[in-house]
């Protein structure tokens, strides 16, 4: 990084080398100012070193002595934990405008076994410059427009709209319920954006559950939890959304989970699911099967497709990798 400036050296004759010369300073002084920044943030710390998008778990060998996580103790009361995961992926495109398919699934657990699951969708949407239909989803113009230019924000949008509305569904039974969501619910981009869904039921309670979050990367605290023999939590931020980090059994993952305001106290939430749910590993039967029955099969997505063409009497057209011929290789043979 120190030497950015020498690649302008070998630029050819005629191309004038003093303005990258002037961008390659910028980018220099830009790191020695992230060099700054680092040193009073990262220095130092535990490292988790990506692997290509892969969600990765530390391993913590040390424990802080100092620090005592909060027991789960076992709320013996039969209450459903109702579970929801979705998926949203692009089923085609033209100039016009692209066509996604999005599926909601629901687990449900209770007493400590998965009782029922459900399965909604697939659910059609079409993004274009003129809106998004298909969902419900209030946008601004300038959303629209990045939804319509992006596909990987587009499948975002539409899943959280789809997942926000079976949550709201649920929440609105008379009956008292657990609900969880994939996620945490105080991310910016989250399903849950905006004021919380009504209850049906005042005893009701809307839980996020987490698996990837900088809050897991906290050393001191994953240590405590992983050592503790005992299913336990640490309470880390209260507000309007109340986060804390637990482990459900006691040899399990620790977890992000986060309480939307309204419900009962975080501590016998979290009684209540450990008595009600299954925790292999730490993460809950019925966010589990919630998760693979969203997913989309490459049999679903061949049926799909050719509903689609039969449907909209659409002409596929043949395609090719771009960026295989485009870009090439530098190991010769293209």
């Amino acid at each position: 990084m120190r030497n950015m400036a020498i690649a302008t050296r070998i630029l050819p004759d005629g191309l004038e080398q003093g303005v990258l010369d002037s961008i390659a300073c910028e980018f220099s002084k830009s790191f020695a100012e992230l060099e700054r920044s680092a040193e009073r943030t990262i220095a130092g710390r535990s490292f988790v070193f990506s692997q290509y998008g892969k969600e990765l778990y530390p391993c913590f060998e040390k424990s802080d002595a100092a620090l005592a996580p909060g027991c789960i103790v076992p709320v013996r009361e039969g209450r459903p934990v109702a579970s929801v995961d979705s998926t949203c992926v692009l089923v085609g495109e033209c100039s016009e405008g692209a066509l996604y398919a999005a599926r909601a699934a629901v687990g449900i657990s209770y007493e400590g076994t998965l009782r029922r699951f459900f399965r909604l969708g697939p659910l059609l949407a079409l993004a274009s410059d003129s809106g998004l239909t298909g969902v419900e989803q209030s946008c601004c113009s300038s959303e629209l427009s990045a939804i319509a230019a992006d596909s990987a924000l587009a499948e975002r949008v539409i899943r959280n709209s789809v997942e926000r509305r079976v949550v709201e569904a649920l929440l609105k039974g008379e009956e008292e319920a657990i609900v969880v969501t994939d996620g945490s619910l105080s991310h910016p981009l989250g399903q849950l954006r905006g004021p919380p869904p009504a209850r049906g039921n005042a005893g009701t309670s809307l839980v996020g559950f987490s698996k990837s979050s900088s809050l897991i990367l906290s050393e001191t605290v994953v240590a405590a939890l992983s050592h503790a023999p005992f299913p336990s939590y640490c309470k880390l931020r209260e507000g309007a959304v109340t986060t804390v980090l637990a482990k459900f059994s006691t040899t399990g993952l620790v977890f992000r989970v986060d309480f939307a305001p309204g419900g009962e106290a975080p501590e016998r939430t979290l009684g209540r699911m450990l008595w009600n749910d299954a925790f292999a590993s730490g993460y809950p039967d019925s966010l589990k099967v919630a998760h693979h029955l969203s997913v989309f099969s490459k049999a679903d997505d061949e049926a799909l497709k050719a509903y689609v063409t039969r449907r909209f009497q659409l002409r596929p057209l043949p395609t090719f990798s771009l960026r295989r011929i485009a870009l090439g290789s530098f190991r010769g043979g293209g």
